[in-house]
């Protein structure tokens, strides 16, 4: 799992709205420094990075909901829905993994018994043996195993394909020019900073 980004400059001083705009600054770098692997469907570690950033983007627009306003209410919206598939594809990703662990397993399993079959059996018989082991039997746990694999690859494929829509969506409708002018401009009410003493 990735670090969160720290954010330097918070002082408690500060109006909660320059505080916040700092912190949404940094998580808004931290979500887009991973532009670059979007298109790259197989970067498995790094879309769930990905996924980590959303979520830490998404719950920093929440938390502040009284500085972002309704802006920050509509980034909400497009920023969960990314996470939502994000996630998706994360869950469809660890089963894939325990999935390939389970058949690994199965395949460690027969392959002893198989070794075991033909240290007892006959040389004769040999060529049967290893016949029937390259044609699964229709009760072999690995034929459901199989198919629910690849079940598995289906759905993150879906998962993949819906957030990246999103995420070209986000691009084309200026979700980033969103995001950066409320981490960036005085918000209505607020008082400007002077530069002067």
């Amino acid at each position: 799992m990735s670090r969160a980004w720290p954010v330097d400059g918070i002082a408690p001083e500060a109006s909660l709205a320059i505080n916040a705009r700092r912190i949404l600054a940094v998580r808004i770098a931290e979500f887009y420094s991973y532009a670059s692997i979007v298109s790259i469907e197989t970067a498995t570690e790094e879309l769930h990075n990905l996924l980590i950033a959303t979520k830490r983007l998404r719950y920093t627009l929440e938390m502040f909901r009284s500085v972002f306003q309704e802006v920050g209410e509509q980034q909400i919206e497009r920023v969960k829905a990314m996470q939502e598939e994000l996630g998706n594809l994360h869950d469809a990703d660890v089963r894939i993994a325990l999935i390939l662990d389970e058949l690994a397993e199965l395949g460690v399993e027969q392959t002893v018994e198989l070794g075991k079959a033909l240290a007892l059996t006959p040389v004769s018989a040999h060529q049967a043996i290893t016949v029937t082991a390259l044609r699964p039997r229709p009760d072999d746990p690995r034929r459901g195993v199989v198919a629910l694999l690849g079940r598995e690859y289906v759905a993150r494929k879906h998962a993949y394909d819906a957030f990246f829509v999103l995420w070209q969506r986000g691009q084309q409708d200026g979700l980033r020019r969103a995001l950066v002018g409320l981490s960036s401009t005085p918000l209505a009410g607020e008082a400007v900073a002077s530069t002067t003493d």
